[in-house]
């Protein structure tokens, strides 16, 4: 989506004016003003100057003490300021009209993040501003010795300076870190890769930022500070980080030479989707993370900060060849500059580039979410015909597979062209397996297909619509004579402490499920729990809960219970605590899997 351009003019120092301003108008285009929108369904939010139910943004920014962070934070702290801004429209039928932006805190202790003017009224100018909690998260990575300490203290200290809240994390402290989050009830946040939080790796520590960061931001905006308005009708919150439009560049090269498909050879985008935040009153908030400085360039930058005699950390791993990215930096990127014919060349194809695969992506990501909408069943990918295989329906099983491995899965370009042979030009096998590395498998039987995790039992085969099947026997360690049957036809012994002789097993979806409540494992002994509640709990997307598969047990009475419920973004099933094998009755092995 093309920004639309700022009638307003900000008229500051001329090395800040390009700085400030697109930090500005990306926090408000990117971010505020669609979630503001967002809540009203569409509609565009108008400001007014006594606004007092605009609800708080809590802002966390990422500072690292290099150049790129410590320009974020001067500009987002700019713009809290005001620091004199003035800025200036014309109507059209007279001369230029200005509104001089000074408050940064008004008569209740709020502090103000100013993001122009609302253009809603051309006969007045009224700033464009929401009330914010302004916070710093910096991390020591303790690799570079007294230098990542230094980094640290820099950071504290012009937070301390600016009255800023900065909150600091140490690499040494992860574990205890780790337990403090799950006594408090937020585990499960992005745990890719955590088995190996002991040894420092890029993506390792990434993860770590990115789950701490969020867990940081679900505190704050649980817990309002003092000065917080009592009239703010919801807080939500955002992660700042400082990607520039050089990092993007990187990535787009990063991606080509790991061999990205083409709608998704682009950089990065301003804004993610939100993630829900719960709140201790049972209602929910919305968190993201942003990117403000896609539009500048690294130049920029530098010239921002020395011009302002602004001080930044220099971190030496940056110019170390060891790790990919620098290597694009500091040596792909200068030898393909000069084959293009200059920075402003090769910079040029760069964004050509991006913008066909953004337009692209959204041709065909149109098209794939009309096949995925058409299917059965989300959890499992249905092939409509066994002779036609489009792009569409190629992109579909791209993104349906990304989507089922809960964003683990990162599928490449040569990867979907073995599906597609097999698929185009193998008519007659139907049934197949192909490993889609990090242990994922991608597995046809029929018309379906089934990405999974972990090692992949020997099933039988099925026509049957419903793919989930259960597995049972007699006796767990003799799998000879376990027996296979559809969970709709498959009656089994009541698990539950009350005395019922039969009951009818069923796979529903939690829409369905009304009423129905769970137990799990880690809470035997305590009461049970809603499904909505325990899925958020397990952080299941909002947009998934609905459709969450829950094994439940209808007894002669007609009461429902639910036996184990599937979260979709680990793909695992969790049984009810209350679970116990009989061993008077035929059934005492329960495998649940897809056919």
């Amino acid at each position: 989506m093309r920004r639309r351009a700022a009638t307003g003019r900000l008229h500051v120092g001329n090395d800040e004016c390009e700085i400030i301003s697109s930090v500005r108008d990306s926090l408000w285009y990117d971010l505020v003003e669609p979630h503001l929108c967002s809540r009203l369904r569409g509609a565009s939010y108008s400001f007014s100057s006594h606004d007092t139910h605009t609800p708080t943004l809590v802002l966390i920014l990422a500072v690292s003490g290099g150049c790129d962070s410590i320009a974020l934070f001067h500009s987002a702290l700019a713009l809290t300021r005001g620091d004199n801004f003035i800025y200036t429209t014309n109507d059209g039928n007279s001369s230029d009209r200005s509104v001089d932006v000074t408050t940064t805190w008004d008569n209740n202790q709020r502090l103000w993040l100013h993001l122009g003017i609302d253009e809603s009224n051309p006969k007045q100018l009224t700033p464009r501003r929401i009330p914010c909690e302004l916070h710093v998260a910096h991390f020591n990575h303790e690799q570079r010795g007294e230098s990542s300490d230094g980094d640290e203290t820099f950071v504290k200290t012009i937070c301390m300076q600016n009255n800023i809240p900065c909150h600091s994390f140490s690499w040494s402290d992860e574990d205890s870190s780790r337990e403090e989050a799950n006594e408090n009830g937020i585990d499960r946040l992005e745990t890719t890769n955590y088995e190996n939080m002991g040894f420092f790796t890029q993506d390792v520590a990434r993860n770590w930022r990115r789950r701490t960061l969020k867990e940081l931001l679900i505190n704050l905006v649980r817990t309002p500070v003092a000065e917080s308005h009592p009239n703010t009708t919801s807080r939500w919150g955002a992660i700042l980080t400082a990607h520039h439009r050089d990092d993007a560049d990187e990535t787009i090269l990063l991606k080509l030479l790991r061999g990205a498909h083409l709608t998704n050879t682009r950089g990065m985008d301003a804004r993610s989707d939100a993630f829900e935040i719960s709140l201790e009153d049972g209602s929910s908030s919305l968190g993201y993370f942003a990117k403000p400085m896609l539009q500048i360039r690294k130049c920029h930058i530098m010239n921002y900060l020395t011009s302002n005699s602004l001080e930044w950390r220099e971190d030496d791993s940056n110019n170390s060849s060891k790790y990919k990215r620098n290597k694009i930096r500091n040596e792909l990127i200068p030898l393909l500059s000069e084959i293009a014919g200059g920075d402003s060349a090769l910079q040029k194809r760069l964004l050509n580039l991006e913008q066909q695969s953004r337009d692209i992506s959204h041709y065909l990501s149109e098209r794939a979410q009309d096949y995925l909408d058409s299917m059965p069943s989300n959890s499992t990918f249905t092939l409509k015909s066994n002779t036609e295989y489009d792009l569409a329906q190629e992109e579909a099983l791209h993104s349906w597979m990304i989507d089922q491995s809960n964003q683990e899965l990162q599928v490449s370009y040569d990867k979907m062209l073995k599906i597609r042979d097999q698929i185009q030009n193998h008519h007659d096998r139907l049934q197949w397996k192909m490993d889609m590395g990090d242990k994922w498998t991608l597995s046809r039987n029929g018309c379906i297909l089934v990405i999974s995790k972990g090692v992949w039992r020997d099933q039988p085969s099925s026509s049957d619509v419903n793919p989930w099947f259960v597995c049972v026997g007699h006796d767990a360690a003799d799998m000879s004579h376990l027996e296979y049957e559809p969970t709709d036809k498959l009656h089994f012994a009541c698990w539950l402490p009350t005395t019922v002789e039969t009951s009818t097993m069923k796979i529903e979806q939690a829409k369905d499920c009304i009423g129905v409540t769970f137990l799990p494992p880690w809470r035997k002994e305590k009461s049970e729990l809603k499904l909505k509640d325990f899925l958020r709990g397990q952080r299941v997307p909002l947009h998934r809960r609905n459709e969450s598969n829950i094994l439940c047990f209808s007894d002669n009475t007609g009461k429902r219970h639910a036996l184990a419920v599937h979260l979709e973004n680990t793909d695992e099933w969790i049984v009810n605590a209350n679970y116990c094998p009989r061993d008077d009755l035929p059934i005492t092995k329960i495998l649940l899997w897809k056919a």
